[in-house]
């Protein structure tokens, strides 16, 4: 198998990162465009241990819903049925929002400009936002009472409302709720199985994980629909992932259009400096075009990256918000080393030398009033404290890329920077 060495020691590493950030679940899935070449669950969905999590458990995908509200509108684009630069009130008559100068620009706000955040829209809605709950229909309502925080397309700001109007604007386009119409259009071509919008579906699953903060959070219904509102597993988001790598094409059958799939991330060129396009962030990776979206909030951190260069894509979702997202450090860390691996002809890396494995564990120091945990893990055939490759220096010393000092006392205890750590897990 592809990368077979690779995956190994990521399936070792991934618990060890965990208990070192206290995460209490992750799931990740990783596609070659043809199958699934990766996919594990870590970890639990609450603080019960009841369920274990695998990658068919289901997550809040929080922002990464965008990417997938903005296919729904895409498809409905390919068939025909709307355009990107009709204006929203074309759809939606009763839409009004106030503007800084006092002029009307309700009418002048494109789909276009929604998907590329380039409205003006405010990002919360006085109803229904990340600080206090309402309705789909009462989040929408609400709208009309915010004001532009600058001229359409005069400049970039972040929006959930913007995308919140998209998923409204569908289910006008097609005379049903916005949960029905992507089931029905996206999810069901797609084989998604286990992903919805509905909220009651995911509230109700006793085996979906549980968000957590600073302590476990209640499972709350999101009013931010199109914009945070999906629920999903890793699984079912690489077949959403290996439509993008097969230019609109899943199973053999066409889901939708290749040129109007690749509106979504050609509006702007890849680059070094990262820009929104219609419902993705795209930017260059070593060199590599990485069609990327983030979702953080509710207890959840997660992360989707698809890279058409190079044929592979990946999903990775936690269930809390109390670490520096670890599920995108791994994924993207696996691309670099990917793409490491194939500048030198390789398509897989070495094993970890024997004498180095006893060092792999989670260490931990204890300080006068709490405690601190490192973890030193298998990457690419080489040992890693956290990010930092180990570089060796002589026997049981070693030496980060940042010029910490690491040294091994014995098998269960380290001396970082002379810090004493010890060997937990």
């Amino acid at each position: 198998m592809l990368y077979k060495n690779y995956f190994e020691q990521l399936r070792k590493a991934i618990p060890l990162l965990m208990e070192a950030q206290n995460v209490p679940a992750l799931s990740i899935s990783v596609t070659n465009k043809s199958e699934v070449v990766f996919s594990e669950g870590f970890g639990f969905t609450d603080p019960s241990h009841n369920f274990e999590v695998n990658s068919n458990t289901r997550f809040s995908l929080q922002s990464i819903s965008k990417t997938y509200t903005a296919f729904g509108f895409m498809l409905t684009v390919d068939k025909g049925k709307v355009s990107l630069d009709e204006t929203l009130k074309k759809y939606i008559p009763s839409f009004n929002v106030r503007s800084r100068d006092n002029i009307d620009y309700s009418n002048k706000i494109t789909f276009r400009h929604l998907l590329k955040h380039r409205s003006g829209l405010a990002h919360e809605a006085p109803v229904g936002n990340n600080f206090s709950f309402g309705t789909f229909e009462e989040h929408i309502k609400s709208i009309n009472d915010t004001c532009l925080k600058f001229k359409p397309d005069e400049d970039y700001s972040y929006s959930n409302l913007g995308i919140d109007l998209i998923a409204h604007a569908l289910e006008k386009i097609y005379d049903m709720p916005f949960e029905e119409f992507m089931e029905q259009y996206v999810f069901a071509p797609l084989d998604m199985k286990l992903s919805t919008y509905k909220q009651e579906i995911f509230l109700c699953d006793i085996k979906s994980a549980v968000g957590h903060g600073k302590k476990t959070l209640v499972k709350n219904p999101i009013p931010m629909l199109g914009a945070g509102g999906m629920y999903s597993c890793t699984e079912d988001m690489v077949k959403f992932i290996d439509c993008f790598l097969n230019d609109g094409v899943y199973k053999g059958k066409k889901v939708i259009n290749e040129n109007t799939l690749k509106l979504m991330y050609e509006e702007y060129p890849a680059s070094e400096n990262w820009q929104y396009n219609l419902g993705l962030d795209v930017g260059l990776f070593k060199g590599k075009t990485i069609l990327n979206h983030n979702g953080g909030g509710y207890g959840f951190y997660c992360s989707q990256d698809i890279l058409p260069d190079m044929g592979l894509g990946a999903a990775s979702l936690t269930n809390s918000v109390m670490h520096p997202n670890i599920q995108h450090s791994i994924i993207r860390n696996m691309w670099s080393d990917f793409i490491t691996l194939a500048d030198e002809g390789l398509c897989d890396c070495d094993d970890i030398s024997d004498k180095y494995k006893k060092y792999i564990g989670v260490y931990q120091a204890n300080y006068i009033d709490d405690n601190f945990k490192e973890a030193i893990i298998p990457r690419n055939g080489e040992l890693y404290l956290g990010n930092q490759k180990l570089q060796y220096h002589s026997t049981d010393l070693f030496f980060t890329q940042n010029n910490d000092i690491v040294e091994f006392a014995s098998d269960n205890c380290v001396r970082i920077n002379y810090i004493e750590y010890q060997k937990v897990m």
